[in-house]
């Protein structure tokens, strides 16, 4: 069994320190993509709120009132896929970074093996 040197031992201690900030800088990059990504929302989201609480005030008739109702349903749903396409890429993308370090380390530690 070979016994590691001081340094030897300082310098995993500072290469697990990196990857450890390193997978904590990725995981805020993350986290700040989802926050932008529902700020966009929730702006958008008010003011196609106030924009179509004013279109309804406008509406003259019952039938006027449900074609408004239908037009409005399909960018709605629209919309939903749009975040969920969204939401899926952040989460996916901070993912691979996540699996490209572990590999590296499994990688690492097999050489070193």
């Amino acid at each position: 069994m070979t016994l590691l040197t001081p340094e030897q031992i300082a310098a995993a201690n500072k290469a697990q320190f990196d990857t450890l900030f390193g997978l904590t800088n990725k995981a805020f990059e993350g986290l700040e993509k989802l926050l932008e990504l529902n700020l966009q929302v929730v702006k958008s989201t008010l003011a196609e709120g106030q924009e179509n609480a004013q279109r309804v005030l406008s509406v003259k008739d019952a039938q006027e009132l449900l074609a408004l109702q239908t037009s409005l349903a399909q960018p709605v749903a629209e919309k939903a896929l749009s975040y969920g396409r969204h939401l899926y890429e952040i989460a996916s993308s901070t993912q691979a970074e996540f699996a490209r370090v572990a590999e590296e380390q499994y990688e690492d530690q097999n050489r070193k093996v």
